[in-house]
């Protein structure tokens, strides 16, 4: 790779910065705001596991579930700035928050940095295997015919999935009673056991149960389908002209040296073109997006300003 002149300047301040040094040979914990085997868990750990190799130094994933990641954007946002701590969370983490969580001790905008986009990712409607429902058009029916029956989990109150699900099932002018987790995998477990109906989350969460046959798939939220999916119509096709894809990305504390920001982006854009990243990436069920953190600043920026105005037209609650 050539040297240019702007990394000429970047080595160079590196090298004046004793502990941007330290920062460079520790190990980075990527912190994530929801448990072992949460959809955001499954992407950070192919991240981490490819990241560190390209860094040269370790990348540990640290679960701090609670409060729709909350509990650990907080702990991030307080923490040292030196690039060794990270946070890897979505758009509901970073865009929608805010929306409901008013009075929150952080403020996404204002206390982190972009690192790097990492997905731009559909989801997928999820029932148990021996459901009757078997198409989109099913569970409208279903749910019209009995309205608040049937009800949907999610990993949390003001997450992803909680917030796309109530725009849906407006819609689709549905009652369907919400049961909130902590963690979209303690979600799954009930999903399996037949004590929930149906669920909405990204395919990586799903990934497994759907292939031993244990859920079924019946609708994806993307505009087209998935080629992990091929047979999975999108809920567009199932009749109702609604498109939803969440993003993940890493950020880091907004005090973090430019220097070691830019080092980290850089090494993250050099996995994604260097390593099977995106193939394990599409693998689970989302679509790979590398972009770089200036786009992730942007993408909270605006996200929080739409969500803002959904949550408010829609009269939609945490709780």
């Amino acid at each position: 790779m050539l040297l240019s002149r702007r990394g000429l300047g970047l080595s160079a301040s590196l090298l004046a910065a004793p502990s941007i040094v330290r920062a460079q040979s520790g190990a980075i914990r990527l912190v994530v705001g929801f448990p072992a085997g949460g959809g955001v868990d499954s992407i950070a750990r192919p991240v981490a596991a490819r990241w560190q190799e390209r860094l040269g130094q370790p990348v540990v994933i640290d679960n701090r579930p609670g409060n729709n990641g909350n509990i650990a954007m907080d702990f991030v946002a307080k923490g040292v700035a030196d690039g060794t701590q990270l946070f890897q969370g979505n758009v509901g983490n970073l865009a929608m928050t805010h929306a409901l969580f008013p009075n929150l001790p952080f403020d996404t905008g204002r206390d982190f940095r972009g690192v790097g986009q990492l997905t731009l990712g559909p989801l997928v409607f999820a029932v148990p295997a021996d459901s009757p429902i078997r198409s989109m058009q099913d569970l409208v029916a279903a749910a019209k015919a009995r309205p608040g029956a049937l009800n949907f989990g999610s990993g949390g109150s003001g997450g992803v999935p909680h917030l796309a699900f109530e725009v849906w099932k407006r819609s689709a002018g549905v009652d369907i009673v919400h049961v909130p987790y902590r963690g979209s995998a303690p979600a799954l477990q009930d999903l399996l056991g037949g004590r929930i109906q149906l669920m909405v989350d990204g395919y990586s969460l799903m990934r497994g149960a759907h292939e031993g046959g244990r859920v079924r798939v019946i609708g994806i939220t993307s505009a087209d389908r998935h080629p992990q999916l091929p047979d999975v119509p999108t809920v567009k096709e199932s009749g109702l002209d609604w498109v939803f894809t969440s993003w993940q990305a890493i950020v880091c504390p907004a005090a973090t040296p430019a220097a070691v920001r830019q080092r980290l982006e850089d090494q993250l854009a050099r996995t994604f073109r260097e390593s099977d990243l995106p193939t394990v990436l599409t693998g689970l069920g989302t679509f790979p997006r590398f972009a770089p953190g200036a786009e992730v600043d942007r993408l909270i920026r605006e996200d929080r300003a739409l969500w803002t105005s959904v949550v408010r037209e829609a009269n939609i609650s945490a709780d």
